[in-house]
């Protein structure tokens, strides 16, 4: 396209420029914006001329609405603002430039390919003074006036800018109404449009008809009033005020019972307010069902109720707690648990009725709480008054107030946990007195069966050494003595395990302590060294205790050693005799309780003390801490055995100064005492020596084949002729067949199937008159006085004592009836 015979130069210029712009002014249509151009390139005799909206979604780009090049309208392009020219114009002010615009905006490519040098363009503004775009003109040649390029650029800028700003407009409206429309159509809620002064439907969108029931058509002949229940304030009347206040005092938000076109009952929130659609006034109402939520909340009041039967009448203690745990409310039980109202439990601090020593574990429970976690334990609470008492606690994490909660529960455990201890210690007790009665089984049956070993072998010792002195060979009969002393100190150790198992019996006496203990420790003072200082404080005036004297001095001789020990042989050794009320004590070795008034014999150290492993362990036979041929390990276990033989207990205390007291307490004897019964000869004997030879019959019935073995050998070398039976029930059955074959009977009491006193009483009733000698290695609880009841003439220990035996055998064979009677 030719430039128009126009020249900016001339001095009519200003007015030809005036005319074209109101040409310009008038053009309207479609086509404007291509008019604009047209117009802009003839008047300024460029080559090119255009119009350029920015992109809305993409603000760095630039999309031109109209192009004229070379005289004619061409397509719309699409540019990178950054890279172009118009960079400097939109959004800022007017660029101008005479030539070379190619060189300085190469990545334009545009420029290039089509030989434009020249550049002038204005920026496009809304009314506002938002950017729009962007409105230039660029020739192949250089610009003419600059002054006047922009005079032209200015007056087509305002009238682009005018229309760019309509277009907006226009795509906005259109954009709004294609939004209303399908929110309108899409919306899940129920819309209705109703006439601003009739309150009349005018619309309905497709939800309310699918909910109500109704076609579009339907809704638009009722009134709103109709589709209420019925029942006031659902009724037409109701929703006529409800539309007059939304018409006349803004917004109005209610729930609306419905009725549905085929009669079912609902509940609708309803949102009426006014708004301008389609450029009319209407007013809006926007329905959304909450049937479901209504019957939550129905639900939910219900639960609430009962909730709060069940929080008022729960037997335990409830409170609702925050996460820093205060308490938010709490049921009478927790008031009642705690001493307090409620006013009280809200106004206090966080943890106020918590134990000190449990406040950092309520802290760590609270914590996890938190977290979700439903959590149980066990802790110390206090009341109003300062009291405490031990609680178990469940927490439960809940939502309250739209916040996180822990509903606590809380029960006073006290009496249950009193009740723990008593049976965790009756069950130690148990334990003890169980491990005990074992530990004093094993020791009875081992010195039962060590009492036949060594009733065997002490015999036959006696026997060798008989014949060896009769010979006068005093070498061998001396190492044979040697032997014989060393049996009986295994048999003082077995009866010192037949002392802890109960199997061996003292004979007890009544007996004044003070005089007793006072000649045991001069005795024992002698066996101390001089290192050790021996104190004593003895009450002359204690009641009597039923007891035995030698086993007193027994016992007093073990603790005094043992305290001797600890001490290293240094030190003061303190030994007490008192009268002493005892409240709530534990016996050390039995473990059961101790209460009530006792006369106590306490021996004192002043060593280092006792370990607890070692405290557990002390009272068993054959425990020691000693060194090895230091001690036994049976002194302790034949204390027990003796002290609870005669009902009594023992107390094992550290000293505050250091140092360990042994406390013995023993039962004050109350009423008449009782007889002494005999005393057995000591079963050590004498030295064996040549005895009389004696006469007679004997049987023997013994199930131990070496005890048995012994026993013949030891009768016929005493020129006795022995019938030996290793069966109790057949020597029964032979007895029954010749009750006179015999002048005397030898059972050993404990055999299989059938034991010695049983037999005895077998043999009796058929031969009233026969001399039967009992003997046992571990008497249990046979006593002289209930053989003897039974008929049977004696009753012997084992290890037999050779010379007394001998002694028995020779009275019994000798007695007045006997066929070897003198």
């Amino acid at each position: 396209m030719n430039a128009p015979d126009t020249d900016l130069e001339h001095p009519g210029a200003d007015q030809l420029l005036y005319n074209l712009a109101l040409g310009v002014a008038g053009v309207s249509g479609a086509n404007v914006f291509e008019s604009i151009v047209h117009y802009l390139a003839t008047t300024l005799g460029v080559d090119l001329a255009f119009v350029g909206r920015v992109m809305p979604d993409q603000p760095g780009h630039v999309q031109t609405v109209a192009v004229c090049l070379d005289g004619s309208i061409s397509a719309n392009l699409e540019y990178d603002l950054a890279q172009s020219p118009c960079s400097e114009v939109v959004g800022k002010r007017c660029f101008y430039l005479r030539d070379g615009v190619e060189k300085q905006y190469v990545a334009d490519n545009m420029l290039s390919s089509l030989g434009l040098t020249g550049y002038a363009g204005a920026p496009l503004n809304d009314s506002a003074g938002k950017p729009l775009g962007v409105i230039a003109v660029l020739h192949r040649a250089p610009l003419p006036d600059q002054r006047r390029v922009e005079s032209v650029l200015s007056i087509f800028a305002a009238r682009a800018a005018t229309e760019l700003e309509r277009l907006a407009t226009d795509e906005a409206r259109r954009q709004s109404e294609a939004s209303y429309q399908a929110i309108f159509e899409a919306a899940e809620d129920c819309i209705f449009v109703h006439d601003l002064d009739s309150g009349a439907i005018v619309d309905v969108n497709p939800k309310a008809c699918s909910t109500y029931g109704y076609t579009r058509d339907e809704f638009l002949g009722l009134n709103p009033g109709d589709l209420g229940s019925g029942v006031p304030p659902y009724t037409p009347e109701g929703a006529a005020a409800w539309i007059e206040q939304a018409r006349c005092e803004g917004p109005v938000r209610v729930e609306w019972h419905r009725r549905n076109k085929d009669g079912s009952l609902h509940w609708d929130e309803v949102y009426i307010k006014h708004a301008i659609i389609g450029g009319a006034e209407r007013l809006l109402a926007i329905t959304r069902d909450i049937s479901e939520r209504k019957a939550a909340e129905a639900a939910l009041r219900s639960s609430e109720e009962r909730y709060h039967t069940v929080f008022t009448a729960s037997v335990d203690g409830l409170a609702l707690c925050s996460h820093d745990g205060r308490v938010m409310d709490a049921n009478p039980a927790f008031c009642r648990l705690f001493g307090a109202t409620r006013e009280a439990l809200l106004a206090a601090e966080s943890f106020q009725f918590v134990h000190p020593d449990s406040k950092l574990h309520c802290w760590q429970f609270f914590e996890a709480a938190s977290a979700g976690q439903s959590l149980h334990l066990e802790a110390r609470a206090q009341c109003m008054d300062g009291s405490f008492f031990d609680a178990e606690v469940h927490g439960v994490p809940v939502h309250y107030g739209n916040a996180p909660h822990l509903l606590l529960i809380v029960r006073d455990i006290t009496g249950r946990k009193r009740a723990e201890a008593e049976r965790a210690q009756l069950e130690a007790q148990l334990r003890q007195a169980q491990k005990m009665e074992a530990i004093g089984q094993l020791a009875g049956g081992i010195a039962h069966d060590f009492n036949n070993i060594l009733t065997s072998l002490m015999g036959y010792v006696a026997l060798v050494s008989e014949k060896l002195e009769a010979r006068g060979d005093a070498r061998l009969v001396h190492y044979l003595d040697n032997a014989r002393q060393s049996g009986l100190r295994a048999r003082d150790l077995i009866q010192q395990l037949l002392t802890f198992s109960r199997g061996q019996r003292g004979e007890p006496r009544p007996l004044a302590l003070a005089p007793c203990v006072a000649e045991a420790v001069r005795l024992l003072g002698a066996s101390l060294p001089s290192s050790v200082e021996l104190v004593t404080e003895l009450d002359p005036d204690l009641p009597r205790v039923l007891f035995d004297p030698v086993q007193l001095e027994q016992i007093l001789m073990n603790l005094c050693i043992n305290a001797r020990d600890a001490m290293d042989g240094r030190g003061t050794l303190r030994v007490t005799l008192t009268q002493r009320e005892r409240q709530s004590d534990r016996c050390a070795s039995c473990h059961q309780g101790v209460a009530g008034r006792f006369v106590e014999l306490a021996v004192i150290d002043a060593g280092t003390g006792i370990a607890p492993e070692v405290a557990e362990r002390m009272f068993e036979p054959f425990y020691s801490t000693k060194d090895v041929g230091k001690g036994s390990g049976m002194g302790l276990a034949m204390v027990h055995g003796i002290v609870h033989e005669h009902g009594g207990h023992v107390l094992v205390e550290p000293m505050p100064e250091g140092g360990t007291a042994f406390r013995v307490l023993l039962r004050p004897l109350e009423g008449t005492a009782l007889p002494a019964p005999p005393r057995e000869a000591d079963a050590a004997g004498d030295t064996p020596g040549t005895r009389p030879r004696l006469a007679g019959r004997v049987l023997v019935v013994d199930d131990e084949a070496a005890v048995g073995g012994f026993m013949r050998d030891l009768l016929e070398e005493w020129g006795l002729a022995v019938t030996l039976f290793d069966s109790a029930v057949e020597a029964r059955d032979h007895f029954a067949r010749h009750p006179h074959a015999c002048d005397l009977v030898l059972l050993d009491q404990t055999m299989p199937r059938l034991s010695g006193l049983e037999l005895a009483q077998d043999m009796l009733l058929l031969r009233a008159d026969l001399p039967v000698v009992l003997y046992t290695g571990y008497r249990e609880a046979l006593t002289d006085a209930q053989v003897r009841a039974v008929g049977v003439r004696a009753l012997v220990r084992k290890p037999v004592d050779v010379a007394a035996f001998h002694d028995l055998l020779a009275s019994l064979l000798a007695a007045p009836g006997s066929p070897y009677a003198a």
